[in-house]
């Protein structure tokens, strides 16, 4: 073994580290704090003892990251979960792959990051209830302000009192003005969003669709439609950019709420398959005409059209949505039946060399 430090240079073995022999297929050392990690005493630890702790979802997971590694991908680390002692703990491992004539091995440090993802879980909670009210909000306000815009058009028709006339075109450009501010602060953060670099990370996309959708299903008695979430198991991994696609959803689902009835249905379904991760946003709204099926994804589009309750758009969700799927591999279709209504369908690759944006 100091053949490879005496070609390659020092590695610093400070902390949870681990030095890996490639050739013979088992650890050949692990720091006291590694042990005191995976609650183990012996330095002979075999990958098929590792897999026994690794969760079912995370084992492809591991082992494609790993053949990557071998064959010569550059890698800043990975992350993914172990069940130790019952409980389960995320693990993120930085490594360094050092080769000579007499074989491989692969060196590196390892740190329990289960504090900082169960934090980052909690403030993306938060952040999807947010998401969540703010969808509904923009919404529901905008539906009553477009009301109150169209009364006071009516009332000025009759008012000949040029004093009252004045208040009362006064009230219908505040209340204008009101609903402009929500279309643009809704759209400005979703073009923000859209335009920055795509950062992947792996989540459990079907954990955090189920929160987002919860949120809704609290609204439902004020948005008079119902929320239906399903998922084809509890966790289902996927590699995404969270921001953007949470944007996709957030889109789609206004989108439902735009064109669906009141006491309607909006339902999710997330469906792991083989390779990849289908995503099913299902309304039993008004459906989109046939004369605009070939035209609602492009950028400013004709087919762009009020919601039932004159909620406005300027032509760009579906597009930006597209793109957006596009960045991660992924295709977007649909099926829409007039008066019955529409089901967007999403796939997304689990292929974590998907192509990037860009």
């Amino acid at each position: 073994m100091s053949e490879f430090f005496s070609t390659h240079g020092t590695v610093a073995l400070s902390g949870a580290s681990f030095i890996f022999n490639v050739t013979d297929a088992k650890f050949t050392y692990l720091s006291p704090s590694s042990k005191q990690l995976l609650n183990i005493d012996s330095n002979d630890l075999l990958p098929d003892i590792i897999e026994d702790y690794l969760f079912p979802d995370d084992k492809d997971y591991l082992s494609d990251y790993y053949e990557e590694v071998l064959a010569g991908a550059e890698k800043p680390g990975i992350d993914f979960r172990l069940r130790i002692a019952n409980q389960e703990k995320w693990i993120r491992v930085f490594h360094l792959t050092l080769s000579s004539d007499s074989g491989t091995i692969i060196t590196g440090k390892v740190e329990d990051i289960t504090s900082q993802v169960n934090n980052e879980l909690t403030v993306q909670k938060y952040a999807n209830k947010k998401n969540s009210i703010l969808n509904m909000l923009a919404h529901d306000l905008r539906g009553p302000l477009g009301i109150a815009v169209n009364i006071s058009q009516l009332i000025s028709r009759d008012f000949k009192d040029e004093k009252l006339l004045g208040f009362v075109n006064t009230i219908s450009k505040v209340v204008q003005q009101s609903i402009d501010l929500i279309s643009d602060l809704t759209a400005r953060e979703f073009m923000e969003s859209s335009s920055l670099d795509l950062v992947k990370k792996r989540i459990d996309i079907a954990g955090k669709l189920k929160d987002y959708m919860a949120e809704l299903l609290k609204s439902e008695w004020d948005s008079k439609r119902t929320f239906n979430f399903s998922s084809s198991a509890d966790s289902i991994f996927l590699d995404v950019d969270e921001a953007k696609f949470m944007q996709i959803q957030n889109n789609l689902v206004s989108n439902a709420l735009k064109f669906t009835r009141d006491r309607g249905n909006i339902s999710l379904h997330v469906q792991d398959k083989a390779h990849s991760v289908l995503f099913l946003y299902s309304d039993d709204g008004i459906g989109i005409p046939a004369a605009m099926r070939d035209k609602v994804f492009d950028q400013f589009t004709d087919a762009r059209r009020k919601g039932l309750r004159g909620e406005p758009t300027v032509g760009l969700g579906l597009s930006i949505v597209k793109t957006i799927v596009e960045w991660h591999g992924g295709t977007i279709w649909f099926e829409s039946t007039e008066g019955s209504g529409t089901t967007f369908y999403v796939e997304i690759p689990k292929d974590t060399r998907a192509s990037n944006q860009g």
